[in-house]
Formats: structure tokens, sequence, C-alpha cells
């Protein structure tokens, strides 16, 4: 007896098994929609089936239908495509089966299953779009409360998810069980869904076109079958595309595939991020772009992690300043950045980098594991946020006179923890002429020590030791009065240059009524760039001399060298693999009469990434080429 016991217990368990794995469905998921067109994709399980995708407008009235097979080449995957739809219009749809001439149901046919197709006018929308990156089972209850948000479209930042291998049967199981998940399964049902990749799911953490080359087919395979979209890649490779939903154009970047594989459209010198035709794809997008907000979204961030890992775009800072000096020349307004990867939630601000501030948003963990070790410092931090469970809703409202991007960080319990509201008229270029023109920070010190630049108040001087201003005494109004010996300076907390500046201009106007002694070893600064930390995290560099002016006396009693520093960035040759490591150069001496001095006289410096130059009272004084060339690296203040 048991025996029989034992054998119906293996019986019903083989049962119950086969049973499992052979209604091993996924979806329905909704995919790109655009005015007219709509693409879904369905899973039956593990069979081979003929699916008829029908859809019906709100009176119930079948409107098309497309049929599908779902084949084992493509591990049974049926994909949809419906076109000749009315912009701006609810449909429900179902799915059946067919199968000796009889349809039978397998999804749909209720009020959970639906789209809305693109509107086709921009204005008078309000648009709500989620992202998020790093999730695992842990992140379900995120997929639930996304359901509170009345989303119209979900972008998977990457790592979504974690894959780690190239083994195709592998990777078809870890998107399918992640997509099988029952609340994002739910979303999905009347939820866009679209995503790009990171390196988990490229197959290989920290892993790029080079070093995860012998994984690459099987991972893009795997995205491909279980994403729906109408664009992956150039069709061959990458799986880059971009979605536009009306008051917003999310651009979903392919940070993984192309790099390291050959030399940057931008910097022959230098190994490539996004590649040739992707970076063209992205230009000319960006460039016929209609929407009022554009996201550029891929999953690692726009600067430096500062770890051992090279999978940022400091390591690629040649294509990521080219990319935002592409949409400042051109006057593209309505950018912003969206990155993940790090396990921690940051939001910064880099001032009027394309003509207008740039916000850089970056959302993670959708699960609940964090790294605070990359929660570091950057000149440009505002707010972080180290938790679990997190994501991110922009809501674009283009209902009003002036459109308006409403940025909210989310977490699993709905906590709103930061809320950005920003216009379209703040994300759009001022035209600048003259002195204005680029330029990035002035103090007239006419009794003040505000900066009277357009990054404004972010850069009014802190006077230090006893240091004062006045309204008169200077070489043009007002003046500030240093005294050496008190250790009197004035600081400016916040850095003036956009990251890796590759040119710059400093100058001033200056009376000292001492110069250091001939013979002694005291340097006297005029002016001196320097990593303050202003967030007071890790990770900030120990020096960030990019700027340094300075006089010390040299061998002949009747001269001042007048010395000037930097620190710039190394490039790495193609394919190494490695990010950029930085360097001081210096100091760059020149010898000037001391007599020169006596009265107030301008000096200059300019920095051109090959040579700086001193300029005294207009005039060149010295040229030094840098026996590296490169931009400047991290600067504070």
């Amino acid at each position: 007896m048991t025996k029989q016991l034992i054998g119906l217990s293996i019986v019903f368990l083989l049962l119950l098994g086969r049973g499992l794995h052979a209604d091993d469905s996924v979806g329905p998921y909704i995919g790109t929609l655009t005015t007219t067109e709509a693409y879904l994709l369905y899973r039956p399980g593990n069979e081979a089936a003929t699916l008829r995708l029908s859809v019906h407008d709100e009176h119930g009235t079948k409107v098309t239908s497309v049929d599908s097979r779902s084949e084992s080449e493509h591990d049974f995957v049926a994909k949809f495509h419906v076109v000749e739809l009315d912009p701006g219009t609810t449909y429900r749809y179902q799915i059946e089966k067919i199968e000796a001439g009889s349809a039978t149901l397998v999804a749909g046919a209720d009020g959970d299953f639906h789209f809305t197709t693109v509107p086709a006018d921009r204005s008078g929308q309000v648009l709500n779009v989620a992202f998020i990156s790093c999730v695992n089972d842990s992140t379900d209850p995120v997929w639930q409360q996304m359901a509170n948000h009345n989303l119209d479209l979900l972008c998977l930042g990457g790592d979504t998810p974690y894959a780690d291998t190239g083994n195709l049967a592998d990777l078809r199981n870890k998107h399918r069980h992640l997509l099988q998940r029952p609340r994002l399964a739910a979303l999905g049902k009347s939820v866009p869904l679209v995503g790009t990749w990171d390196d988990h799911d490229f197959g290989l953490n920290n892993g790029n076109g080079k070093s995860a080359a012998a994984l690459k087919e099987n991972t893009r395979r795997a995205f491909v079958e279980y994403r729906v979209q109408d664009q992956y890649g150039s069709g061959e490779e990458g799986i880059y595309q971009k979605t536009d939903r009306g008051a917003m154009e999310v651009f979903l970047l392919d940070a993984r595939w192309y790099s390291q594989t050959g030399p940057s459209p931008v910097s022959p010198n230098q190994s490539t991020c996004y590649g040739k035709e992707q970076w063209q794809w992205l230009l000319e997008g960006l460039r016929s772009s209609e929407a009022p907000f554009k996201v550029l979204l891929h999953g690692q961030i726009w600067q430096d992690k500062k770890n051992r890992e090279t999978d940022d775009m400091h390591t690629y800072y040649a294509e990521r300043d080219a990319l935002l000096d592409f949409i400042k020349k051109e006057d593209i307004p309505g950018v912003v950045l969206v990155g993940g990867d790090i396990h921690v939630s940051r939001y910064l601000v880099h001032p009027q980098r394309v003509g207008y501030n740039l916000h850089d948003f970056i959302i993670s963990p959708g699960h609940t594991s964090v790294i605070p070790s990359l929660n570091v410092y950057h000149q440009d931090l505002e707010w972080s946020r180290v938790e679990p469970n997190q994501f991110l809703v922009m809501t674009a409202d283009t209902t009003k006179a002036v459109p308006v991007l409403t940025v909210k960080f989310l977490d699993k319990d709905g906590q709103e923890n930061l809320v950005k509201t920003i216009t379209y008229g703040q994300l759009t270029p001022e035209p600048e002429t003259g002195i204005a023109k680029d330029l990035r920070g002035y103090w007239s010190f006419d009794g003040d020590t505000k900066n009277r630049s357009k990054l404004g108040s972010r850069l009014d001087g802190q006077l230090r030791g006893g240091a004062t201003v006045s309204n008169e005494h200077g070489a043009r109004g007002g003046a500030l009065q240093l005294s050496r010996s008190g250790s009197q300076y004035i600081t400016v907390p916040r850095s003036m240059l956009d990251d890796n500046a590759s040119v710059y201009t400093a100058s001033s106007w200056i009376k000292p009524a001492l110069l250091p002694d001939h013979g002694s070893a005291d340097r006297s600064f005029i002016m001196e760039s320097n990593v303050t930390n202003h967030c007071e995290l890790p990770g900030a560099s120990g020096s960030g001399y990019a700027i340094s002016v300075g006089f010390r006396a040299c061998g002949d009693a009747e001269k001042i060298n007048l010395q000037l520093f930097t620190e710039t960035l190394v490039p790495q040759p193609v394919g190494s693999e490695r990010s950029p490591s930085s360097k001081p150069q210096g100091g760059f001496d020149c010898l000037l009469d001391r007599s020169l001095f006596s009265k107030w006289t301008h000096v200059a410096v300019t920095f051109d990434s090959e040579r700086l130059q001193l300029f005294v009272n207009g005039k060149l004084a010295k040229s030094h080429p840098l026996p590296i060339r490169g931009p400047i690296a991290e600067t504070g203040a």
C-alpha cells in the first residue's frame, strides 16, 4: 500500500508539472503604439499555434483582425502588427487560437484588455510615462504601485531582467519569468511596454560590445523575442529605438552593442559607445523630433560611476559631450536625460549645458538591493536617495499654454520622494549675443559677491577670513579686497564649467599690493579650482585643479613667475576597455617684470585641450602646449 501511495504521488506531481509547463503563457503585452498602428505579443505556452488578434471599438464592433503563428523558432512568441487604426482612439482586443476551423478564446475580451493609439495633436495631452531599471522578483510591489498612476507607457531601462548569460534557453527563461510576474502582466494588458538593456540583460556584468561579443547574438535574439516594438536597432544589430507619444518622445538608446567595437564617429582616437549608425540615427531623430519633451534613456549613467567599472558615459565622454554640444548648436528644446544601473536614485542639473539647464534623472533600483558606495560626489548633484523599490513617473502636460513636465521619484508605497516641475520655457534655449554668449560666471564686485551670469545664484561668491568688497577702488567700479597674511579669499562653491570642458577662458583684473618675495617659496593665488564636495559624498577627487593661476618667485629678482597648472583627462585608445584617467600638468612658467603689476593688470588664461595660453593686458605672454592633450578633469568650484 505504501508503494501504491508513492506511485500515485509521483504520477500526480508529474501531471501537475506537465500542466504548468504546457500552460507557460506570456502576455498579452502591448508594445509600440503610433497614431494608426499597434504592436502586441502573446505566448500561448510551449506550443505552435495559429492565433488571431481581434480589435474592437468602444461599441464592441470588430474593427480588424490579424493572424500570427507561435513557432518554436521564436520560443513560441507570436507578434501582432495592427494597422489602419484611428488616432487617439481606445480599442479593446482579444486573442483566439484557431484550430480545425474553430476559434477558442485564450486572452482578452474584457475591459482590462485595451489600448489607446497616439493622438494626432500634440497639444491637449496629459501623458504619464514610468521609468524603472534593475528589477527582479522583489520588484512585485512596484508593479502593483504603478497601477495607481494611470500610466500611458512603461519604459524598462535595463537589467530587466538579470540574465548574465549567453545561453539562449536560459535567456528565454529569464525574459519569460519577468513577463510572467502577475502584477507586471496585469499592467501589460493595457499599458504599452518598451525597453532597452544594460549590462546584465546584455549578458555580462560591466559587459560591452567587445567583452561580451560571444554573447551578443543570443542576448539580442531573446530580447527581440520578448519585446514588441517597431524597431530593434538597425534590424540586424543593436536594439535602439524611439517611441513618439505626442507630448513626449522617448529615445531608448543602446549603450552596449557597439561599445568598444571601433573608433568613435566623433573622436577616431577613442572607442565608440553608440556606433556610427546609431549615432546618425540619434542626431537625425533629435533634429526632426516635434515632441515638446524628448527623453534620452539608456541603462548606464551619464557621468562617472567612480568605481572600477567602465560602463558609464564618462568612459565615452567624447560622444556624450558631442551629443550635448549638438543639442545646443541645433537649438533643440525639451531634452532631459534618464539613466539607471547604479542601485541609487539621483537628480542632477547641468547648468546651461545645452543652452538651458539639462535635467538628469537616475532611477534605480526597482528591486531591494542598494549600493550606497555608488552615491558619489558630482559637481551637479542636487539630490539622491539610497533606498529600494524606486521608480520614476514623468507627466507631460500639453493642455497648458506652456507645456509642463512633472517628474516624480516614487517608491513601492507611493511616497513622492522628490517632485520637480519643469516648464517647456525652461527647456528652451535663449539666444545670447556679445559678452553674454557662453558666459559661465561673472563677478563685478560692485558692492557684493553675486554672480551676474545666467548660471545665477549657484555661483554667488562667499567671503572668507574677513575679505571685503567695495563699490569703488577697482579697475572699473567695485573691487574684492584681500589680505594674504590674513588668509582672506572668496570661494564659489559650485562648478562654473561643464563636465570635462574642452575649452574655457578665465580672466580677471588684479592689483597686487605685494608679490612673493624673491627667494621665497610663497605662492599667491589669483584663481584656482578645487573639488569642494558640496554634497559631502564619497568618490570626490582629491585634486581637481583644472584652473590654477598664481604668482611665484623665480631666479631673477626683477621678475615674477605667473604660473599655470591644469588637470586633464588622459584619453584611452580604441578598444582599451578602460575609462580615461586624469593627470595634473604644470607648472607652466612665464617670467614677467614685477613692475608690470604695480597697477591694475588684466590677466586671462585660455584652454583648448591642446594648450594653455596666458594673456596679459590683452597680449599673448606665453603659449604652453600640453604634454597630454585632453579636456579638463572633474572640477568642483
